[in-house]
This record gives C-alpha cells, structure tokens and sequence, in this order.
C-alpha cells in the first residue's frame, strides 16, 4: 500500500513532564526507481522495514536495502543516510559526517492536512518534486516593503546631481531620442554602453522594464508578481535594483504595492541554462492562499512533470506562514540545516533520495539493555556471525522441545489420551 504519513500522536504534556525516550522505531521505505532524488508517494510497491533503536547508530542503503550499522560505520558501496545520535536521555537526527560529499541531504516531509503543516521561517530551502524554492522574505508589519535584491549586495546606479542637468540638456534618450535631463525624469546610465546611446530616462526603462515583466493592471491590483532582473539587450550588463536621484533611493522598477502579510520566494535554478528563470515570486496572503503547482489555477506556476497541479499551499494564520502539502506525488519537503531532536509522542518524516524514513520514539519495553548486532569487517567475521546466529537459534529450539517434554499435560489432552487408550 502506498505510503501514509505519521500523524502528531500525542499530546505536548508527555514533553513538559520530562517524559524521556528510550528507543526509536524507525520505518524505512525505499522506492525502486532512482529518477532525480524522487520519492513516489502513490507507489504501491516500495521496500519497508521496521527498526528498533536503541544507541547511536548510522542508517545506510545498498541498493533498496535499508540497514542499521554502529554509528561511524560505513561499508563500501553504500549510501549513507542519516545517524541517529543519543545524548543526554535524548535522540537526535542528524547527517551521517559533514566531510563526507556521498552524505545523502536530509529533508523534513511536509504532511497534508491541517495537523502536518510546517511554519515557515526566512531563508527555508523549499523542494516540490525537483523544483527548490528559497524563503528570502516574510513580511507582516504595515510599513514592510518586499526586497527585491537577489544577491546579499544590491546594485545601485548614481542619477545625475541637480547641477548636471543643465550640462545634459544636449544628451538624448536612447529610447525616446529626446534631449534632455530633469529632477523628475533624469538621464542614467544603467548598463556598460557607451557612447551615443549609454543614457535613457528613467522613466523610459521603468515603462520598458514593466513590459518585460507584463506587471499590468490586474498585478497592481492583486499586489503579487514576479520579479526578475533583466539585461542590456546590447551590452548584456544586468540592470541594477535599486537607483539614486537626488537625495533619494528608489526602487529602479515601479512594481505593485503589495499589502501584507505577503511572502517572497525565490526560484533556485539547477544549471546555467536555466539561469534565466531566477527570480522573485512576490505573493500577498492578505486575501487568499497561495497556491503552487502546475495548474492554471496556481497562483505560483512551475512548468515541470514532477509538479502536482496543486501541489502545495502556503497560508497565514495566528501569525505563522504555513505550508501545506496537498497530496502531491513526489512530496513537499523543507532542508533540514541542523540536526534535528526527536520529541517525545511526535513522529519525524525524513526523505533522503528515494528513501523515506518515519521517526517514533517509544519507551524501554525491555530493549535498553539490547546491543546491536556487529558489524562484520571481513567475510570471515560475518560468516562467524552467521554460524553463532544459527547456533543460538538450534539452542533455542532444544531448549523450547525441553520445556515442552518436561511440561504437564492438558487435562482435556489427558483425558483424550485416557480414551484412546481405553478404546483400545
């Protein structure tokens, strides 16, 4: 049966009266394609198996095979996955070494329905099937204003000071062709063109850039969009973000109002050739849900196979932003950038490529004083291991015929004993 996530089972007291665990089930499932680190949610046929932890240990993967190994242990030709590392009463879920590069990248599954939401915070790493999305802002307050910039140092181009204008009152606009630089309107230079046609009006580029864009009526209406800095057409120099006239800064784009509480997402490109989608979703949640997927009716569209037609949904509510995932095929997922503590009665959903492992902390019941079995270091180690498995177990089978050899009989199999002898 498809894979059904864990809901929260049970009540925040269990954390707050110092309930500590003492043991981690641990439920692998491995899907058996291996297509762009995806993870099929809807397959019927995956490879499950169930684990009981209970010491720091290191989980890998050959093939779809998923085991528990002693904690900095890592075969040939496997994949490491995550380590579960106990410390003070505790369980934590972390990556299996930070130096090694074959460490597979833990993400935090995002469950449908109102109790699997995930809050939101600035600068989450988002992935919808193979499309990653960057939180760069979450803007609540009145006054909040989205920040276009892309990179941690925006550009800025100088405007000419007020006693300039009288001296450019030759230049001409290569847009317009008209001459001349005003307080309102003045001539700069955006990009590395020279000569004739490195100056344009500012108004001119604002009125060009918002056609690039298509920020028409019904964006300055609903105050959402996308931005994306665009280039020269000649020289290919970006156009910088924000621009200096006179004594003010502003932005170099007239883009919507955007009421809040809105969100900004940045798409995050897998190659060079996609460099040209890299932008900024601004979505305002004062009115409505944002929805992302590859539907028409997807406030956030994403041309791509691995994206469901709604597939996840992000809303504001009693101050939070929250996702939600909406039954997608290959899943909702947030980067996990530090390890991770296992509550107690919670449930931890953590997807490493095709394998998804769900996390439970339990109590004792007896396994705390369990040891894991070695680890085998050579073929002649591991065929010792088998041979004490096989011993222990024909042990356990003489002594269980012992038990039952010196055990009294049933009075009802006493009595039928009694008869068939009777009878004969």
């Amino acid at each position: 049966s498809p894979i059904q996530p864990h809901p929260i089972m049970a009540s925040p007291t269990s954390w707050e009266q110092g309930w500590q665990p003492h043991a981690v089930q641990v439920t692998s499932s491995t899907w058996a394609r291996d297509s762009h680190d995806l993870f099929d949610f809807e397959a019927h046929h995956l490879h499950t198996k169930t684990f009981t932890v209970v010491k720091s240990t290191t989980c890998i993967r050959r093939g779809t095979d998923v085991q528990m190994l002693k904690e900095d242990f890592l075969p040939a030709g496997s994949d490491p996955l995550l380590r579960l590392v106990q410390k003070d009463g505790n369980f934590w879920v972390d990556k299996v070494s930070a130096t090694n590069s074959a460490s597979a990248k833990l993400w935090c599954v995002v469950h449908p329905g109102e109790s699997g939401g995930h809050n939101l915070v600035e600068n989450d790493i988002i992935k919808l099937g193979r499309f990653k999305f960057k939180v760069r802002q979450l803007g609540i307050g009145p006054s909040c204003r989205p920040d276009l910039r892309l990179d941690s140092t925006a550009s800025v181009v100088q405007g000419p000071a007020e006693h300039e204008h009288e001296a450019m009152a030759s230049m001409h606009c290569r847009i317009c062709l008209q001459e001349g630089s005003t307080e309102e309107d003045p001539l700069i230079t955006p990009c590395d063109c020279k000569g004739s046609i490195m100056h344009i009006h500012l108004e001119c580029l604002r009125h060009w850039i918002r056609g690039r864009l298509n920020l028409g009526e019904d964006d300055a209406i609903a105050g959402s969009y996308f931005y994306r800095p665009l280039a020269c057409e000649l020289c290919k120099a970006t156009y910088p973000t924000y621009v200096i006239s006179g004594s003010k800064q502003a932005v170099l784009v007239n883009v919507p109002p955007t009421k809040p509480p809105f969100v900004v997402l940045e798409n995050l490109v897998r190659d060079a050739h996609q460099h040209s989608t890299r932008g900024l979703h601004v979505v305002s949640l004062s009115e409505k849900v944002l929805k992302l997927g590859r539907g028409h009716e997807s406030n956030v569209r994403i041309s791509d196979v691995s994206i469901s037609r709604c597939h996840a949904m992000i809303s504001y509510h009693q101050g939070q932003f929250v996702l939600r995932d909406n039954d997608s095929k290959f899943g909702t997922l947030v980067a996990m950038k530090k390890p991770r503590l296992l509550e107690p009665g919670r449930s931890l959903s953590i997807q490493m490529g095709r394998s998804v492992l769900c996390l439970q902390t339990q109590p004792d019941h007896g396994l705390a004083s369990s040891e894991l079995l070695p680890t085998p270091a050579s073929r002649d180690n591991e065929r010792a291991l088998r041979l004490s498995l096989l011993t222990r177990s024909s042990i356990g089978l003489e002594d269980d015929a012992a038990a039952s050899s010196e055990m009294p009989p049933h009075p009802e199999c006493a009595e039928g004993d009694a008869a068939a002898s009777s009878a004969e």
